[in-house]
Protein backbone atom coordinates (compact mmCIF):
# COMPACT_ATOMS: atom_id res chain seq x y z
CA UNK A 1 0.00 0.00 0.00
CA UNK A 2 2.79 2.06 0.83
CA UNK A 3 4.29 1.80 -2.55
CA UNK A 4 1.10 2.22 -4.33
CA UNK A 5 0.86 6.55 -2.62
CA UNK A 6 3.61 8.06 -4.29
CA UNK A 7 2.27 6.61 -7.80
CA UNK A 8 -1.57 7.60 -6.77
CA UNK A 9 0.30 11.52 -5.94
CA UNK A 10 1.82 11.41 -9.33
CA UNK A 11 -1.38 10.77 -10.93
CA UNK A 12 -3.07 13.17 -8.75
CA UNK A 13 -1.07 16.19 -9.49
CA UNK A 14 0.72 15.57 -13.02
CA UNK A 15 -1.25 13.21 -15.18
CA UNK A 16 -5.27 14.54 -14.39
CA UNK A 17 -4.45 18.33 -14.42
CA UNK A 18 -2.93 17.88 -17.91
CA UNK A 19 -5.70 15.93 -19.41
CA UNK A 20 -8.32 18.08 -18.95
CA UNK A 21 -8.56 19.43 -22.10
CA UNK A 22 -7.36 15.92 -23.85
CA UNK A 23 -9.90 14.07 -21.91
CA UNK A 24 -12.68 16.41 -24.19
CA UNK A 25 -11.38 16.10 -27.01
CA UNK A 26 -11.20 12.42 -26.89
CA UNK A 27 -15.12 12.01 -26.88
CA UNK A 28 -15.70 10.45 -30.00
CA UNK A 29 -18.43 12.18 -32.57
CA UNK A 30 -21.67 11.52 -31.27
CA UNK A 31 -24.86 10.81 -32.69
CA UNK A 32 -25.98 13.80 -30.60
CA UNK A 33 -24.26 16.73 -31.16
CA UNK A 34 -25.50 19.95 -29.08
CA UNK A 35 -26.17 22.99 -30.95
CA UNK A 36 -25.72 25.95 -29.26
CA UNK A 37 -28.75 28.49 -28.92
CA UNK A 38 -29.14 30.90 -31.65
CA UNK A 39 -28.62 34.78 -30.86
CA UNK A 40 -31.49 37.24 -30.10
CA UNK A 41 -31.38 40.73 -30.39
CA UNK A 42 -29.99 42.39 -27.09
CA UNK A 43 -27.47 39.54 -26.85
CA UNK A 44 -23.66 39.78 -26.15
CA UNK A 45 -21.02 38.47 -28.18
CA UNK A 46 -17.20 38.32 -27.39
CA UNK A 47 -14.39 39.18 -29.68
CA UNK A 48 -11.31 37.49 -28.93
CA UNK A 49 -7.91 36.83 -30.53
CA UNK A 50 -6.71 33.75 -30.50
CA UNK A 51 -4.28 33.81 -32.73
CA UNK A 52 -2.26 36.56 -35.12
CA UNK A 53 -2.74 40.00 -33.93
CA UNK A 54 -5.07 42.51 -35.36
CA UNK A 55 -3.06 44.71 -38.79
CA UNK A 56 -2.83 48.31 -37.51
CA UNK A 57 -5.42 49.18 -40.31
CA UNK A 58 -8.15 47.50 -38.25
CA UNK A 59 -10.72 49.92 -36.54
CA UNK A 60 -12.36 47.91 -33.79
CA UNK A 61 -14.75 50.96 -33.58
CA UNK A 62 -15.66 50.17 -37.27
CA UNK A 63 -16.19 46.32 -35.42
CA UNK A 64 -18.32 47.20 -33.20
CA UNK A 65 -20.42 49.31 -35.15
CA UNK A 66 -21.31 47.01 -37.55
CA UNK A 67 -22.02 44.22 -34.82
CA UNK A 68 -23.84 46.62 -32.59
CA UNK A 69 -26.14 47.03 -36.00
CA UNK A 70 -27.72 43.87 -35.89
CA UNK A 71 -28.79 44.43 -32.43
CA UNK A 72 -26.11 42.86 -30.48
CA UNK A 73 -23.75 44.12 -27.39
CA UNK A 74 -20.18 44.13 -28.22
CA UNK A 75 -17.03 42.96 -25.78
CA UNK A 76 -13.40 42.49 -26.37
CA UNK A 77 -11.51 40.17 -24.99
CA UNK A 78 -8.32 42.26 -23.19
CA UNK A 79 -5.98 41.32 -25.74
CA UNK A 80 -7.82 41.10 -28.75
CA UNK A 81 -6.39 43.99 -29.98
CA UNK A 82 -2.65 43.90 -28.44
CA UNK A 83 0.22 44.36 -30.81
CA UNK A 84 2.99 44.25 -28.16
CA UNK A 85 4.13 40.65 -29.14
CA UNK A 86 5.83 40.46 -32.76
CA UNK A 87 3.30 38.09 -34.30
CA UNK A 88 0.68 37.38 -31.62
CA UNK A 89 -2.12 39.11 -30.22
CA UNK A 90 -0.40 38.35 -26.85
CA UNK A 91 1.21 35.85 -24.93
CA UNK A 92 -0.38 32.39 -25.12
CA UNK A 93 -1.33 32.68 -21.40
CA UNK A 94 -2.97 36.29 -22.26
CA UNK A 95 -5.08 35.02 -25.83
CA UNK A 96 -5.67 31.72 -23.49
CA UNK A 97 -7.27 33.97 -20.88
CA UNK A 98 -8.83 36.17 -23.47
CA UNK A 99 -10.93 33.01 -25.02
CA UNK A 100 -11.47 31.18 -21.38
CA UNK A 101 -13.57 34.26 -19.78
CA UNK A 102 -15.72 34.87 -22.81
CA UNK A 103 -16.52 30.97 -22.41
CA UNK A 104 -17.00 31.16 -18.69
CA UNK A 105 -18.73 34.27 -18.93
CA UNK A 106 -22.45 33.29 -19.16
CA UNK A 107 -23.55 36.22 -20.49
CA UNK A 108 -21.83 36.21 -23.49
CA UNK A 109 -23.59 34.21 -26.52
CA UNK A 110 -21.12 33.95 -28.91
CA UNK A 111 -17.32 33.94 -29.01
CA UNK A 112 -16.16 35.30 -31.89
CA UNK A 113 -12.50 35.36 -33.40
CA UNK A 114 -11.26 38.43 -34.42
CA UNK A 115 -9.00 36.79 -37.11
CA UNK A 116 -6.73 33.67 -37.68
CA UNK A 117 -3.16 33.85 -38.73
CA UNK A 118 -1.38 30.81 -36.33
CA UNK A 119 -1.80 30.42 -32.72
CA UNK A 120 -5.09 28.50 -31.97
CA UNK A 121 -3.03 25.52 -31.71
CA UNK A 122 -0.71 27.15 -29.20
CA UNK A 123 -3.95 27.70 -26.62
CA UNK A 124 -4.97 24.23 -26.51
CA UNK A 125 -3.46 23.18 -23.08
CA UNK A 126 -4.47 26.17 -21.30
CA UNK A 127 -7.78 26.00 -21.95
CA UNK A 128 -10.47 24.36 -20.28
CA UNK A 129 -13.78 24.00 -23.12
CA UNK A 130 -15.87 21.85 -21.15
CA UNK A 131 -17.84 24.36 -19.95
CA UNK A 132 -19.26 24.36 -23.08
CA UNK A 133 -20.63 21.11 -22.81
CA UNK A 134 -23.23 22.58 -20.26
CA UNK A 135 -23.32 25.98 -21.33
CA UNK A 136 -23.11 25.40 -25.29
CA UNK A 137 -22.08 29.24 -27.36
CA UNK A 138 -21.12 29.62 -30.83
CA UNK A 139 -17.59 29.69 -31.30
CA UNK A 140 -16.78 31.68 -34.89
CA UNK A 141 -14.16 31.67 -37.10
CA UNK A 142 -11.88 30.25 -39.79
CA UNK A 143 -8.84 29.65 -41.49
CA UNK A 144 -6.41 29.09 -37.73
CA UNK A 145 -9.63 28.69 -36.09
CA UNK A 146 -9.89 25.55 -37.77
CA UNK A 147 -8.25 23.81 -34.82
CA UNK A 148 -11.21 24.59 -32.27
CA UNK A 149 -13.68 23.65 -35.00
CA UNK A 150 -11.96 20.39 -34.47
CA UNK A 151 -11.76 20.13 -30.79
CA UNK A 152 -15.20 21.13 -30.45
CA UNK A 153 -16.28 18.42 -32.99
CA UNK A 154 -14.74 15.97 -30.99
CA UNK A 155 -16.39 17.18 -27.96
CA UNK A 156 -19.85 16.85 -30.04
CA UNK A 157 -20.25 20.52 -30.09
CA UNK A 158 -22.09 23.10 -33.28
CA UNK A 159 -19.77 25.48 -34.49
CA UNK A 160 -19.72 28.26 -37.09
CA UNK A 161 -16.80 28.58 -39.61
CA UNK A 162 -17.20 31.66 -40.83
CA UNK A 163 -16.47 35.45 -41.46
CA UNK A 164 -14.23 37.25 -38.90
CA UNK A 165 -14.55 40.68 -38.41
CA UNK A 166 -11.21 42.00 -39.29
CA UNK A 167 -12.23 41.07 -42.78
CA UNK A 168 -15.34 43.15 -42.79
CA UNK A 169 -15.71 45.15 -45.74
CA UNK A 170 -15.88 48.67 -45.19
CA UNK A 171 -17.28 51.70 -47.91
CA UNK A 172 -14.25 53.19 -48.81
CA UNK A 173 -16.41 56.61 -49.83
CA UNK A 174 -18.43 56.50 -46.86
CA UNK A 175 -16.16 55.39 -44.87
CA UNK A 176 -18.34 53.38 -42.55
CA UNK A 177 -19.64 49.14 -42.75
CA UNK A 178 -20.56 48.26 -46.41
CA UNK A 179 -23.71 46.89 -45.97
CA UNK A 180 -23.15 45.09 -49.01
CA UNK A 181 -21.09 43.20 -47.52
CA UNK A 182 -22.77 39.44 -48.20
CA UNK A 183 -20.04 37.68 -45.96
CA UNK A 184 -20.65 39.39 -43.21
CA UNK A 185 -24.07 39.51 -43.61
CA UNK A 186 -24.22 35.45 -43.63
CA UNK A 187 -22.11 35.46 -40.72
CA UNK A 188 -25.11 37.23 -39.02
CA UNK A 189 -28.19 34.98 -40.51
CA UNK A 190 -25.86 32.23 -39.01
CA UNK A 191 -26.19 33.56 -35.43
CA UNK A 192 -29.38 34.04 -35.73
CA UNK A 193 -30.18 30.54 -37.35
CA UNK A 194 -31.74 32.35 -40.57
CA UNK A 195 -28.75 29.77 -42.63
CA UNK A 196 -30.63 27.12 -44.18
CA UNK A 197 -29.11 26.36 -47.39
CA UNK A 198 -26.06 27.14 -49.05
CA UNK A 199 -25.94 27.00 -53.31
CA UNK A 200 -23.47 26.87 -56.20
CA UNK A 201 -23.10 26.54 -59.54
CA UNK A 202 -22.64 24.04 -61.86
CA UNK A 203 -18.16 23.29 -62.14
CA UNK A 204 -16.74 20.97 -64.65
CA UNK A 205 -15.13 19.58 -61.94
CA UNK A 206 -18.19 18.23 -59.57
CA UNK A 207 -18.79 14.54 -58.75
CA UNK A 208 -22.66 14.16 -58.79
CA UNK A 209 -24.90 12.65 -55.92
CA UNK A 210 -26.42 12.72 -53.18
CA UNK A 211 -24.79 12.35 -49.09
CA UNK A 212 -25.89 13.19 -46.16
CA UNK A 213 -23.40 13.38 -42.80
CA UNK A 214 -22.20 15.70 -40.41
CA UNK A 215 -19.71 18.72 -41.81
CA UNK A 216 -16.41 18.77 -40.94
CA UNK A 217 -12.81 20.37 -41.74
CA UNK A 218 -11.72 24.13 -42.46
CA UNK A 219 -8.25 25.23 -43.74
CA UNK A 220 -6.26 22.32 -45.48
CA UNK A 221 -3.15 22.98 -43.79
CA UNK A 222 -4.89 23.01 -40.12
CA UNK A 223 -6.71 20.02 -40.96
CA UNK A 224 -3.41 18.13 -41.76
CA UNK A 225 -1.31 19.52 -39.34
CA UNK A 226 -3.77 17.86 -36.74
CA UNK A 227 -3.06 14.53 -37.96
CA UNK A 228 -1.57 12.34 -34.74
CA UNK A 229 -3.22 14.50 -32.64
CA UNK A 230 -6.26 14.10 -30.54
CA UNK A 231 -7.54 16.80 -32.79
CA UNK A 232 -7.18 14.92 -35.67
CA UNK A 233 -10.73 14.65 -37.82
CA UNK A 234 -12.35 11.83 -36.99
CA UNK A 235 -14.47 10.39 -40.25
CA UNK A 236 -15.62 6.91 -38.77
CA UNK A 237 -18.90 8.68 -38.65
CA UNK A 238 -21.01 9.68 -41.41
CA UNK A 239 -18.76 12.90 -42.38
CA UNK A 240 -19.15 15.45 -44.87
CA UNK A 241 -15.60 17.34 -45.55
CA UNK A 242 -15.06 21.07 -46.51
CA UNK A 243 -11.61 22.13 -47.25
CA UNK A 244 -10.02 25.18 -48.20
CA UNK A 245 -6.89 27.06 -48.49
CA UNK A 246 -4.53 30.45 -48.80
CA UNK A 247 -1.05 30.79 -50.21
CA UNK A 248 -0.45 27.68 -50.41
CA UNK A 249 2.22 26.02 -53.23
CA UNK A 250 0.22 23.64 -55.84
CA UNK A 251 2.84 21.10 -54.53
CA UNK A 252 2.44 21.28 -51.34
CA UNK A 253 -1.32 21.09 -51.52
CA UNK A 254 -0.67 17.43 -53.47
CA UNK A 255 1.11 16.53 -50.26
CA UNK A 256 -1.64 17.35 -48.29
CA UNK A 257 -4.10 15.31 -50.43
CA UNK A 258 -1.59 12.82 -50.37
CA UNK A 259 -1.85 12.64 -46.37
CA UNK A 260 -5.61 12.51 -46.70
CA UNK A 261 -5.66 9.73 -49.30
CA UNK A 262 -2.88 7.75 -47.04
CA UNK A 263 -4.58 7.92 -44.11
CA UNK A 264 -7.92 6.75 -44.85
CA UNK A 265 -9.49 10.40 -44.54
CA UNK A 266 -11.00 10.34 -48.27
CA UNK A 267 -12.20 7.15 -48.58
CA UNK A 268 -14.54 7.57 -45.23
CA UNK A 269 -16.26 10.78 -46.15
CA UNK A 270 -19.62 10.63 -47.63
CA UNK A 271 -19.10 13.85 -49.57
CA UNK A 272 -16.40 16.55 -50.31
CA UNK A 273 -17.12 20.44 -50.39
CA UNK A 274 -13.92 22.09 -52.41
CA UNK A 275 -14.03 26.11 -51.04
CA UNK A 276 -11.82 28.98 -51.84
CA UNK A 277 -8.68 28.32 -52.78
CA UNK A 278 -6.79 31.60 -52.82
CA UNK A 279 -3.82 32.39 -54.19
CA UNK A 280 -1.99 29.51 -55.09
CA UNK A 281 1.25 29.53 -55.85
CA UNK A 282 3.22 27.43 -58.44
CA UNK A 283 1.04 26.14 -61.15
CA UNK A 284 2.72 26.54 -63.83
CA UNK A 285 5.61 24.96 -62.29
CA UNK A 286 3.66 21.72 -60.97
CA UNK A 287 2.12 21.65 -64.44
CA UNK A 288 -1.44 22.56 -63.44
CA UNK A 289 -3.88 25.50 -64.08
CA UNK A 290 -5.38 26.21 -60.58
CA UNK A 291 -5.40 24.32 -56.65
CA UNK A 292 -8.97 22.67 -58.24
CA UNK A 293 -6.97 20.62 -60.72
CA UNK A 294 -4.36 19.35 -58.34
CA UNK A 295 -7.49 17.98 -56.15
CA UNK A 296 -9.68 16.40 -58.84
CA UNK A 297 -7.50 13.27 -59.21
CA UNK A 298 -7.70 12.54 -55.72
CA UNK A 299 -11.55 12.64 -55.23
CA UNK A 300 -12.45 11.99 -59.07
CA UNK A 301 -12.29 7.84 -58.49
CA UNK A 302 -14.08 7.90 -55.02
CA UNK A 303 -17.35 7.53 -55.99
CA UNK A 304 -19.11 10.18 -53.78
CA UNK A 305 -20.71 13.59 -54.45
CA UNK A 306 -18.22 16.67 -54.73
CA UNK A 307 -18.65 19.93 -55.17
CA UNK A 308 -16.00 22.61 -56.65
CA UNK A 309 -16.57 26.37 -55.87
CA UNK A 310 -17.85 26.68 -52.37
CA UNK A 311 -18.17 30.11 -51.49
CA UNK A 312 -16.41 29.70 -48.30
CA UNK A 313 -12.96 30.31 -47.19
CA UNK A 314 -10.34 33.35 -48.19
CA UNK A 315 -12.14 35.55 -51.01
CA UNK A 316 -15.77 37.04 -50.98
CA UNK A 317 -18.01 36.15 -50.37
CA UNK A 318 -17.24 33.87 -47.67
CA UNK A 319 -20.70 32.15 -46.70
CA UNK A 320 -20.47 30.68 -42.98
CA UNK A 321 -21.50 27.24 -42.65
CA UNK A 322 -22.50 24.89 -39.58
CA UNK A 323 -19.45 22.82 -38.65
CA UNK A 324 -20.89 19.94 -36.76
CA UNK A 325 -24.44 19.77 -38.64
CA UNK A 326 -26.02 17.74 -40.07
CA UNK A 327 -26.19 18.26 -43.95
CA UNK A 328 -27.22 16.58 -46.78
CA UNK A 329 -25.20 17.41 -50.10
CA UNK A 330 -27.33 17.20 -53.91
CA UNK A 331 -25.23 17.74 -57.02
CA UNK A 332 -26.46 17.38 -60.53
CA UNK A 333 -25.43 18.81 -64.08
CA UNK A 334 -27.54 22.09 -62.71
CA UNK A 335 -25.74 22.74 -59.98
CA UNK A 336 -25.08 21.55 -55.96
CA UNK A 337 -26.67 22.54 -52.79
CA UNK A 338 -26.11 22.04 -48.97
CA UNK A 339 -29.04 21.58 -47.31
CA UNK A 340 -28.92 22.18 -43.19
CA UNK A 341 -30.61 19.82 -41.49
CA UNK A 342 -32.67 21.06 -38.94
CA UNK A 343 -32.28 18.93 -35.12
CA UNK A 344 -34.75 16.06 -34.49
CA UNK A 345 -36.23 18.20 -31.90
CA UNK A 346 -37.89 21.29 -32.40
CA UNK A 347 -35.31 24.75 -33.30
CA UNK A 348 -34.88 27.09 -30.98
Amino acid sequence: MKRLIPTLLFLVLFLLPAAGLRAETRTADSPDFIRPPYLRTGDTVGLVSPAGKLHKKIDTARIRERIEAWGLHVRFGAFCANREEPYFAGTDRQRADDLQRMIDDPSVKAVIACRGGYGSVRLLPLVDLAGLRENPKWIVGFSDITTLHLVLRRMGIESIHGPMPSGFRIDEKEREPDERDISAESLRQALFGETRRIEAEPHPLNCPGTARGRLAGGNLTVLCAANGTPEALDASTPTILFIEEIGEFAYRIDRMMQSLERNGTLRKVRAILVGHFTKTIGCDKFGVPDAEAVIAPYVRELGIPVIFGVAAGHEDPNLALYMGREVEVRVDGTGACIDFCPAAQSEE
